[in-house]
């Protein structure tokens, strides 16, 4: 069992004049705000500074972090779309793991979830990420960055566009560095997870113990990606606090939808994380659709429970 904090994480109302950031798409999922799953636009609480609890000398490795799955994930449809609140307002809600996908195209880097533009690009994606820094200097954000689509019209390589985009955004903003921080070293910093070919711009996403079991054809092999969810998260609670877990409780196929597979798993997750709600434990990243603002706070809480 790895060390953890422990001080009490007060919860906090939302104020809906700060949050309004932006407006995103209605779908036809409809808007349902639950304490496990969430498709409205806008967290029922939020909790924008709770790493700031988190000692200094604690590794990131060692922490319970909630996530977004492909966090920018808006446009497209029902199959595609697998988030309804925007970036800032994921953030505010104690989102701290982000999984942004750009395509390379005319050396500019539009947001994709594989074909559908999202109608953003990453330098919007570090804007929003950089001001909810400076707004919060003891939070920390790690960043998943990928190649999505195919690259077209380009003169120079993704790693390339992607080191000149971090430099356009203050290179101070950034741990650009293969060695996981620690807390203290990571503060007021987006952490890179570099899942890209090129020189070291971040942590090497390649490092990181996955379970990333995507494809669920049909809701009846929700079972069987469960089982895949329950597997690393038990793998990340029980070894070396040296090793940074992650674990995606997202899935989706023609049959099973990204919110239809979220609103099955993500009660499953609640349950499991409640069975250990009186002690301190390290999950790892968690990244979510559709997580509901109580399913947000059980993994913050699992780092700051006395």
């Amino acid at each position: 069992m790895c060390p953890c904090p422990r001080a009490a994480c007060p919860a906090r109302l939302v104020n809906p004049v700060k949050l309004v950031k932006n407006t995103l798409p209605v779908s036809s999922m409809g808007n349902h705000q639950g304490k496990k799953y969430d498709t409205t636009d806008q967290p029922a609480c939020v909790w924008p500074d709770w790493m700031s609890q988190i000692p200094d000398s604690h590794s990131l490795a060692s922490l319970s972090i909630p996530g977004s799955h492909n966090s920018m994930s808006f446009y497209g449809g029902d199959l595609i779309k697998c988030q309804s609140w925007a970036l800032y307002r994921q953030y505010e809600a104690g989102i701290r793991f982000v999984d942004i996908r750009c395509r390379h195209f005319y050396n500019q880097l539009p947001i994709h979830h594989e074909l559908k533009y999202q109608h953003t690009d990453f330098p919007r994606v570090l804007k929003d990420s950089v001001h909810f820094l400076q707004e919060n200097p003891r939070e920390a954000i790690l960043m998943r960055i990928r190649e999505e689509y195919k690259p077209d019209a380009n003169t120079q390589r993704f790693d390339e566009t992607v080191a000149g985009a971090l430099k356009d955004a203050g290179s101070s903003w950034f741990w650009q560095d293969a060695r996981i921080p620690t807390m203290g070293e990571a503060r007021g910093k987006i952490v890179i997870l570099q899942n890209f070919k090129g020189p070291v711009l971040g942590v090497p996403y390649h490092c990181l113990n996955k379970a990333d079991q995507w494809r669920v054809p049909t809701l009846y092999h929700v079972e069987k990606k469960w089982t895949n969810v329950l597997t690393n998260l038990e793998a990340a609670r029980a070894e070396d606090c040296g090793t940074m877990y992650l674990t995606y409780s997202s899935g989706a196929g023609v049959a099973a939808y990204p919110y239809s597979v979220a609103c099955r798993v993500n009660p499953l997750l609640h349950a499991h994380l409640e069975r250990f709600d009186k002690e301190p434990n390290r999950w790892g990243i968690i990244a979510m659709d559709f997580p509901g603002a109580e399913l947000v706070h059980k993994i913050i809480r699992s780092n700051l429970v006395e």
